[in-house]
């Protein structure tokens, strides 16, 4: 039995990757087709899911000198229509490889106020938290604030103490050590270092008291060797989306094998509707339409998760 399946799901999100990120990955080092869907999600992890949301400002954020300017009230009206607003995320946001650090342990997103055609451009940035409803905007603040987690987490606690964007809880006696910035920044800004907050967050709150950030990952990262070549590391949501839908795809398609021996087959991905569409080629062709699975995470409806 020849799997095709698999093969032109590989295919799909090859030739995504082209239409919606003119990157051609037939041309990087160390090429193999099994890793076109681990690429694409690792660029749309870290990208915003344009959708319609309302947005919530922090204290902190209107007291900011540009809350009140052209340009934000023009990206807000973005964010409120559910435009995409990627133009304003950092040039990296395209570099599947590349961690945002801030995201990826806090939760956090960043960008730019202003953008040119390549991009998130100039000093200022809006940092704040999405969810599927709502953008909660933190803070209007430049690259150093980047580092500033701490400060980040507590305007979040002391904003909306009852949302659970965050579990907050009252610092153990164990807790000795605070919040380094200066760590942060070198942990950030050297993927040799990136690791996975095991240990809570510690940062003093709104009234003084020193507290604990728990369940505050993004996602936590994962080491992946793929057809025994080192891909690196890459979001552990990322994996667990390949993992689900390469084994379905594998399971239907000995399923379809024994039901029609059938040793051709091509899968046609409809992310729009939810479907795949499956022809098996026979003497008198037939075509199948199955659901994407919907319980699990996958990476043909990995923006759906988000």
């Amino acid at each position: 039995m020849e799997k095709t399946l698999l093969s032109d799901w590989f295919d799909y999100f090859r030739r995504k990757l082209i239409s919606e990120f003119n990157l051609d990955i037939k041309k990087s080092e160390n090429y193999q087709p099994d890793i076109s869907p681990l690429i694409y999600c690792c660029i749309q992890h870290k990208r915003i899911a344009p959708r319609k949301r309302a947005i919530l400002l922090s204290n902190s954020f209107k007291e900011s000198k540009m809350a009140s300017s052209e340009e934000w009230r023009s990206l807000r009206a973005k964010i409120e229509s559910g435009d995409d607003i990627n133009g304003y995320m950092s040039k990296k946001v395209n570099d599947w490889q590349s961690i945002d650090y801030l995201l990826g342990s806090c939760n956090i997103t960043h960008f730019h106020l202003y953008k040119n055609q390549d991009g998130g451009t100039r000093e200022w940035l809006i940092f704040g938290i999405f969810t599927k409803e709502h953008f909660y905007a933190l803070k209007i603040g430049n690259h150093n604030d980047l580092y500033n987690a701490d400060a980040l987490v507590s305007i979040t606690a002391s904003s909306w103490p009852d949302l659970d964007i965050f579990r907050v809880r009252s610092a153990s006696e164990t807790v000795n050590s605070t919040f380094d910035s200066r760590f942060f920044k070198k942990v950030a800004n050297d993927p040799r270092l990136q690791y996975n907050m095991i240990s809570p967050v510690v940062f003093t709150d709104h009234e003084g008291q020193q507290r604990e950030l728990d369940n505050h990952q993004n996602t936590a990262l994962t080491n992946l060797t793929l057809n025994n070549i080192d891909i690196g590391r890459i979001p552990i949501m990322v994996y667990i989306a390949y993992a689900n839908e390469a084994n379905y795809l594998i399971d239907l398609d000995a399923r379809l094998y024994d039901e029609h021996r059938a040793k051709r087959m091509s899968l046609t991905v409809n992310d729009k509707r939810g479907e795949y569409t499956i022809e098996i080629h026979r003497r008198c062709s037939l075509k199948k339409i199955y659901r994407i699975p919907r319980r699990r995470i996958t990476c043909s409806l990995y923006e759906k998760f988000k």
